[in-house]
């Protein structure tokens, strides 16, 4: 009977993910043999069987999830690379095992007995004047915990043996093997399940990834943001996006941030700043009218992007809103969780740096999609005063030319009443 594969669709472990067919393939091969004879197949038969499916045994074996730490390289499948090559027998782990219908239940024995002779160590009784040995009888503690009738009770010296959880205690082979647990099983009391051991084992053995480094927001990010959205908005829609409100304002975004008051006028100054956007159109505040117009200004694809960035700016607005009105706060402890800051908001300072990241990442953002169009071109927004296409929405004169209109104006009167 052919090893079947088995699911772990609850699994976060990457090694308990599915499988391509040639992976799980050479599992079931190892399976297969082992459910035959009772043992593990040697490296050639199980090289021959992937032969016959124009397989390359080392090819698949490269490609096998694992995770290594110095010479630690823990995988679904285990070779000694001891004498020659093709005498080498190759094992499945624990982790491999999870993969086959047929040897879950091997792995679930495995974690009992693990748990088991962790519970072993913790109960030992030690003395302060000497050091105590503590070693289990192996049959004997498969009988207390029913396992002897197991189909894969005969595997349990050698799992026990292979697994980086276990291979510390000292063994004894033959039918009265005995185990001597370390004090590392203590990570691993009352462990559930095989995604369970694997995240222990990786917390245990890999060392903790290094915590990312930020660089330092400068004091002009967001100025600068503000700035090149505009450039490219200009050089797009043939208008002006950023109208600045003051100087005073702008001068407030570039100031640190030591606690609440300075971290709302911040705030304050950006929602300023949100409100001077000089986007098309008559209906809605500046972000309704931002996602109407590049809707239809951008291709389909820019869109996510684009509503994504738009919505980042009106949760800083929202956050912005509670530090002015009462009613604002269930709003903004919405908007502060989006954002990746808590409610209420303890780190004023940290809070700025983080509202300064994620405006410029969204300006940039539409920046980087407005700037995926053509320069200049001609849109056909309709121009709401006089019903006319125009480039970029309707058209504003300059005010020399609105003043030259106003001077004709008045001549044309003139002459009618003379």
């Amino acid at each position: 009977m052919s090893v079947q594969a088995t699911t772990a669709t609850n699994a976060t472990d990457p090694l308990l993910r599915p499988l391509g067919a040639a992976q799980q393939h050479l599992l079931a091969v190892v399976g297969d043999a082992v459910t035959t004879t009772g043992g593990w197949p040697v490296y050639q038969y199980v090289q021959a069987k992937l032969d016959e499916q124009g397989l390359d045994i080392e090819e698949v074996l490269a490609t096998l999830p694992y995770f290594a730490h110095a010479q630690l390289h823990y995988s679904l499948v285990r070779r000694d690379r001891h004498g020659v090559r093709e005498e080498e027998p190759v094992r499945l782990s624990v982790a491999g095992m999870a993969h086959l219908d047929a040897f879950a239940g091997t792995a679930t024995m495995f974690l009992r007995v693990l748990n088991a002779l962790a519970e072993r160590r913790a109960a030992a009784p030690f003395e302060p004047g000497r050091v105590v040995a503590v070693q289990v009888s192996g049959p004997q503690l498969v009988a207390e915990l029913g396992l002897q009738h197991h189909p894969g009770v005969g595997l349990l010296p050698e799992l026990l043996g292979n697994e980086p959880a276990t291979w510390h205690g000292s063994q004894q082979g033959g039918d009265d093997w005995t185990y001597q647990p370390s004090s590392h099983l203590r990570r691993f009391r009352e462990v559930a399940d095989v995604d369970d051991y694997l995240t222990r084992m990786r917390a245990w053995l890999l060392p903790p990834a290094p915590a990312p480094v930020l660089e330092a927001v400068s004091p002009l990010g967001v100025v600068a943001a503000f700035d090149y959205l505009d450039v490219v908005w200009q050089l797009k829609f043939d208008r002006k996006l950023v109208h600045v409100p003051s100087g005073e304002r702008l001068v407030r975004l570039t100031l640190p941030v030591a606690g609440a008051d300075e971290f709302d006028s911040r705030l304050s100054a950006l929602g300023e700043m949100f409100k001077g956007l000089d986007v098309p159109g008559t209906n809605g505040g500046p972000f309704d009218r931002l996602r109407r117009f590049l809707r239809r200004a951008l291709p389909a694809v820019s869109v996510p992007a684009i509503l994504g960035a738009v919505d980042t700016l009106q949760h800083v607005t929202h956050v912005r809103n509670a530090g002015q009105h009462v009613g604002a706060a269930p709003q903004a402890a919405t908007a502060l969780r989006a954002l990746g800051l808590p409610y209420p908001v303890t780190d004023h300072a940290g809070a700025w740096d983080v509202v300064q990241r994620q405006v410029i990442n969204a300006l940039d953002t539409i920046r980087a999609e407005a700037n995926t169009l053509p320069s200049r071109p001609l849109l056909q927004t309709q121009n709401a005063a006089a019903g006319t296409v125009t480039r970029g929405g309707p058209h504003r004169p300059a005010p020399a030319q609105r003043r030259r209109r106003g001077a004709q104006a008045g001549q044309a009167r003139a002459n009618d009443q003379g």
